[in-house]
Protein backbone atom coordinates (compact mmCIF):
# COMPACT_ATOMS: atom_id res chain seq x y z
CA UNK A 1 0.00 0.00 0.00
CA UNK A 2 1.07 3.44 -0.82
CA UNK A 3 0.97 6.21 1.54
CA UNK A 4 -0.47 9.42 0.37
CA UNK A 5 -0.25 12.80 1.84
CA UNK A 6 -2.92 15.39 1.77
CA UNK A 7 -0.39 18.16 1.18
CA UNK A 8 1.68 18.54 -1.74
CA UNK A 9 5.41 18.17 -1.11
CA UNK A 10 7.47 21.41 -1.24
CA UNK A 11 10.80 21.59 -2.85
CA UNK A 12 13.50 21.72 -0.30
CA UNK A 13 16.43 23.91 -1.24
CA UNK A 14 19.91 22.48 -1.00
CA UNK A 15 20.92 25.39 1.26
CA UNK A 16 18.72 27.37 3.51
CA UNK A 17 18.57 31.17 3.22
CA UNK A 18 20.78 31.59 6.29
CA UNK A 19 23.36 29.23 4.87
CA UNK A 20 23.31 31.01 1.50
CA UNK A 21 23.93 34.31 3.25
CA UNK A 22 26.79 32.85 5.27
CA UNK A 23 28.29 31.28 2.15
CA UNK A 24 28.01 34.58 0.29
CA UNK A 25 29.74 36.39 3.15
CA UNK A 26 32.50 33.74 3.25
CA UNK A 27 33.06 34.02 -0.53
CA UNK A 28 33.13 37.82 -0.34
CA UNK A 29 35.57 37.62 2.61
CA UNK A 30 37.81 35.18 0.71
CA UNK A 31 37.72 37.45 -2.35
CA UNK A 32 38.60 40.49 -0.24
CA UNK A 33 41.38 38.52 1.47
CA UNK A 34 42.86 37.43 -1.89
CA UNK A 35 42.49 40.95 -3.33
CA UNK A 36 44.14 42.50 -0.26
CA UNK A 37 46.96 39.90 -0.45
CA UNK A 38 47.47 40.69 -4.12
CA UNK A 39 47.45 44.42 -3.34
CA UNK A 40 50.07 43.90 -0.61
CA UNK A 41 52.20 41.72 -2.91
CA UNK A 42 52.12 44.36 -5.66
CA UNK A 43 52.86 47.11 -3.13
CA UNK A 44 55.79 45.08 -1.72
CA UNK A 45 57.13 44.54 -5.26
CA UNK A 46 57.08 48.27 -5.99
CA UNK A 47 58.57 49.11 -2.60
CA UNK A 48 61.41 46.63 -3.22
CA UNK A 49 61.96 48.14 -6.64
CA UNK A 50 62.04 51.64 -5.10
CA UNK A 51 64.44 50.40 -2.40
CA UNK A 52 66.78 49.03 -5.07
CA UNK A 53 66.63 52.32 -6.97
CA UNK A 54 67.32 54.22 -3.76
CA UNK A 55 70.31 51.95 -3.02
CA UNK A 56 71.68 52.67 -6.49
CA UNK A 57 71.10 56.37 -5.93
CA UNK A 58 72.86 56.17 -2.54
CA UNK A 59 75.87 54.53 -4.21
CA UNK A 60 75.89 57.25 -6.87
CA UNK A 61 75.57 59.99 -4.25
CA UNK A 62 78.41 58.46 -2.19
CA UNK A 63 80.60 58.48 -5.30
CA UNK A 64 79.62 62.11 -5.91
CA UNK A 65 80.42 62.96 -2.28
CA UNK A 66 83.83 61.32 -2.66
CA UNK A 67 84.47 63.37 -5.81
CA UNK A 68 83.34 66.55 -4.08
CA UNK A 69 85.56 65.81 -1.08
CA UNK A 70 88.53 65.34 -3.41
CA UNK A 71 87.67 68.61 -5.14
CA UNK A 72 87.27 70.31 -1.75
CA UNK A 73 90.69 69.00 -0.63
CA UNK A 74 92.20 70.21 -3.91
CA UNK A 75 90.60 73.64 -3.45
CA UNK A 76 91.87 73.84 0.15
CA UNK A 77 95.38 72.95 -1.05
CA UNK A 78 95.11 75.58 -3.77
CA UNK A 79 93.89 78.10 -1.20
CA UNK A 80 96.78 77.29 1.14
CA UNK A 81 99.22 77.58 -1.76
CA UNK A 82 97.65 80.88 -2.79
CA UNK A 83 97.86 82.22 0.76
CA UNK A 84 101.48 81.07 1.04
CA UNK A 85 102.36 82.76 -2.26
CA UNK A 86 100.46 85.87 -1.21
CA UNK A 87 102.33 86.01 2.12
CA UNK A 88 105.66 85.49 0.35
CA UNK A 89 104.77 88.24 -2.13
CA UNK A 90 103.90 90.62 0.70
CA UNK A 91 107.17 89.80 2.47
CA UNK A 92 109.12 90.27 -0.77
CA UNK A 93 107.41 93.63 -1.36
CA UNK A 94 108.27 94.72 2.15
CA UNK A 95 111.87 93.54 1.76
CA UNK A 96 112.24 95.40 -1.54
CA UNK A 97 110.79 98.53 0.05
CA UNK A 98 113.20 98.17 2.98
CA UNK A 99 116.08 97.64 0.55
CA UNK A 100 115.19 100.74 -1.42
CA UNK A 101 114.86 102.74 1.79
CA UNK A 102 118.36 101.53 2.66
CA UNK A 103 119.96 103.22 -0.38
CA UNK A 104 121.54 106.57 0.56
CA UNK A 105 121.11 109.67 -1.67
CA UNK A 106 124.62 109.87 -3.22
CA UNK A 107 124.44 106.24 -4.39
CA UNK A 108 122.43 105.36 -7.52
CA UNK A 109 121.12 101.86 -8.14
CA UNK A 110 121.11 100.53 -11.68
CA UNK A 111 119.57 97.14 -10.96
CA UNK A 112 119.39 94.45 -8.32
CA UNK A 113 118.78 90.72 -8.32
CA UNK A 114 117.08 88.91 -5.43
CA UNK A 115 117.27 85.17 -4.91
CA UNK A 116 116.33 82.97 -1.95
CA UNK A 117 119.66 83.40 -0.19
CA UNK A 118 121.47 86.21 -2.00
CA UNK A 119 121.11 89.78 -3.22
CA UNK A 120 123.21 91.26 -6.02
CA UNK A 121 123.20 95.06 -6.36
CA UNK A 122 124.59 97.02 -9.32
CA UNK A 123 125.02 100.76 -8.99
CA UNK A 124 127.15 103.90 -9.10
CA UNK A 125 128.77 105.68 -6.14
CA UNK A 126 130.80 108.92 -6.07
CA UNK A 127 133.59 107.32 -4.00
CA UNK A 128 134.46 103.98 -2.48
CA UNK A 129 134.38 105.63 0.95
CA UNK A 130 130.82 106.90 0.42
CA UNK A 131 129.73 103.35 -0.36
CA UNK A 132 131.71 101.85 2.54
CA UNK A 133 130.34 104.42 5.03
CA UNK A 134 126.73 104.73 3.88
CA UNK A 135 125.75 101.41 2.30
CA UNK A 136 128.08 98.68 3.53
CA UNK A 137 127.20 98.73 7.29
CA UNK A 138 123.43 98.12 6.76
CA UNK A 139 124.19 95.34 4.27
CA UNK A 140 126.63 93.67 6.64
CA UNK A 141 124.05 93.82 9.42
CA UNK A 142 121.53 91.96 7.26
CA UNK A 143 123.70 89.50 5.32
CA UNK A 144 126.27 86.97 6.52
CA UNK A 145 128.72 87.64 3.69
CA UNK A 146 129.10 90.75 1.55
CA UNK A 147 131.54 91.01 -1.39
CA UNK A 148 131.80 94.29 -3.30
CA UNK A 149 133.83 95.01 -6.43
CA UNK A 150 134.41 98.52 -7.81
CA UNK A 151 135.14 99.67 -11.39
CA UNK A 152 136.31 103.25 -11.89
CA UNK A 153 134.41 105.28 -14.46
CA UNK A 154 136.01 108.00 -16.66
CA UNK A 155 134.32 110.76 -14.61
CA UNK A 156 135.95 109.53 -11.37
CA UNK A 157 132.86 107.85 -9.94
CA UNK A 158 132.73 104.11 -9.34
CA UNK A 159 130.46 101.45 -10.70
CA UNK A 160 129.98 98.70 -8.10
CA UNK A 161 128.66 95.18 -7.88
CA UNK A 162 127.72 94.03 -4.38
CA UNK A 163 127.04 90.34 -3.77
CA UNK A 164 125.34 89.70 -0.43
CA UNK A 165 124.66 86.19 0.92
CA UNK A 166 122.38 85.13 3.73
CA UNK A 167 123.63 82.50 6.13
CA UNK A 168 122.33 79.13 4.95
CA UNK A 169 120.94 76.61 7.43
CA UNK A 170 123.85 74.16 7.07
CA UNK A 171 126.60 76.75 7.67
CA UNK A 172 128.15 76.86 11.12
CA UNK A 173 128.96 80.03 13.07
Amino acid sequence: MKAYSFTRPNKKPLFKEDTKLWLLLIVISLFLYVAFSAFLAIKAYFLNKDAQNLKKEIITLKADITKLNKQKDFIFKQKALYEDINIKNQLTKQQIKNLLDLIPDPITLERFYIDNDKLIIYGITPTKDAYNLLMLPPLESIFAKTVTTFYELPNGWYRFKSENYLKSGNEKD
